[in-house]
C-alpha cells in the first residue's frame, strides 16, 4: 500500500504497521519500495520474504517500471530511528532460529526481478539519525525502483533523494575543538509530543538521580580532555552516565565564505559504547576498553598484552576516576 506521505516529511509519522515478533527489535520480514523515476513518485509497503534472486515483491504488485529521467538519482538519504535488539533478545532468537537481517538495498534486472546490490545500509542506530546510501553504478536495468527488505524494526521518517542535478561545488574545512571540558551533569528529562517512541531529552531540565547503574571501573578524570579528542587513535574519554563533555570551537578560523555559498556544520565523533546486558561481554565492569582493531570483544593475549604497553601511561594518566563495585560478579 502506498506510504509516500509517511516518508515525505519529518513529522514523526512513518511506515509501522510491519508485523512484530514478540521478540524486540525483530519484526516479520518486509520491504518498502521507492520509485525513483518519472513524475510520480511512490513509496509502498510490502510484507514478504526480503532479498534473493527472483524474490517476488508482496502487496505492491502490478507497477511497470517507470523510464528513467534525465539526471539519474545518486544518492539516497533515509531519515528514521530503529527499535533495535539487545543482546538477550538475540539470543532468545537465536533459540527460535532466527537470524537478523539488516536493511538491504535491492534493484531490478533487466527480467524485472529484485536483486541485492547493497548487501547493509546499515540503521539508524537508536534515535533519529539520516543515512546516506550511493546509488551510483547500482542500477541494473532501465527501471528506477529500488526496494529495502529488512526483518528489524526500522521505521523510516523522511526519505530524499538527491540526483546529477543536485550536484554543486563543496569545500571542506575541518575544525579541533579549542577547548574540550569534561564533567558531571545529571540526565535530561526524556520527552515526547505524543507519547511514542522516538523519545528526545529536555536539556533544561536535568535531575541528578541516575536511571542506571554505573560500570565499575576506571574513568576519565573531570577537566581539560581536548588532548583525547585531537584524532582517531583509541585514546578515550571515558565517561560514565550523566557527563558531559562541553566543546567549543573557533568560528573565527574559517575562510571567509563566496558570494553566494552558505556554510553547514557537520559534527565528527568517532568512539564506542557499551551495555550492561547479562548476555554481553563483560557485563559487569568497564574494562577492558575497546580497540579499532580488535578482532573480539573482550580480546585475549597477546592482544591484551600488546594493547597494555601502548596505553598504560593514558590510562595512569586520565582514567582515575575510580568507580567501586557494588555487586558480585556477575557469572
Amino acid at each position: 500500500h502506498d506510504v509516500l506521505a509517511r516518508v515525505s516529511h519529518l513529522d514523526r509519522q512513518y511506515p509501522d504497521d510491519f508485523k512484530v515478533l514478540p521478540i524486540r527489535g525483530y519484526a516479520e520480514p518486509h520491504t518498502l519500495t521507492l520509485d525513483l523515476g518519472g513524475d510520480g513518485r511512490m513509496g509502498r509497503w510490502g510484507d514478504g520474504e526480503t532479498g534473493g534472486r527472483g524474490d517476488e515483491e508482496m502487496g505492491a504488485r502490478g507497477a511497470s517500471p517507470r523510464p528513467p529521467v534525465s539526471p539519474s538519482p545518486t544518492l539516497l538519504l533515509l531519515t528514521g530511528w530503529t527499535d533495535y535488539a539487545w543482546s538477550s533478545d538475540n539470543v532468545a532468537a537465536s533459540q527460535r532460529g532466527l537470524e537478523m537481517r539488516p536493511p538491504s538495498l535491492q534493484v531490478k534486472d533487466e527480467e524485472g526481478k529484485w536483486q541485492t546490490v547493497v548487501a547493509n545500509v546499515g540503521i539508524p542506530v537508536g534515535r533519529p539519525q539520516t543515512l546516506v546510501v550511493d546509488l551510483t553504478g547500482k542500477f541494473l536495468s532501465a527501471s528506477r525502483e529500488v526496494r529495502i527488505a529488512t526483518n528489524m524494526r526500522v521505521y523510516w521518517d523522511r526519505i530524499l533523494v538527491a540526483s546529477d542535478g543536485d550536484r554543486v561545488p563543496l569545500r571542506l574545512t575541518r575544525l579541533d575543538p579549542v577547548s574540550a571540558d569534561l564533567r558531571w551533569r545529571g540526565f535530561s528529562k526524556e520527552v515526547t509530543p505524543d507519547g511514542r517512541e522516538p523519545f528526545s531529552y529536555d536539556y533544561a531540565r536535568v535531575s541528578l538521580d541516575s536511571p542506571w547503574k554505573a560500570f565499575p571501573g576506571r574513568y576519565t578524570r573531570e577537566g581539560d580532555v581536548r588532548e583525547l579528542l585531537k584524532t582517531t587513535d583509541d585514546v578515550f574519554v571515558v565517561s560514565r552516565a550523566g557527563d558531559e563533555i562541553s566543546l567549543s570551537f573557533d568560528a573565527a578560523a574559517l575562510p571567509a565564505l563566496p558570494e553566494g555559498w552558505t556554510r553547514t556544520f557537520l559534527f565528527y565523533a568517532d568512539g564506542f559504547s557499551k551495555e550492561m546486558n547479562i548476555h554481553s561481554s563483560s557485563p559487569d565492569q568497564l574494562a577492558p576498553l575497546p580497540y579499532h582493531g580488535m578482532k573480539a570483544y573482550p580480546y585475549a593475549p597477546p592482544e591484551a598484552n600488546g594493547l597494555k604497553a601502548e596505553r598504560g601511561d593514558y590510562v595512569e594518566r586520565f582514567n582515575t576516576r575510580v568507580v567501586a563495585r557494588p555487586l558480585p560478579t556477575l557469572r
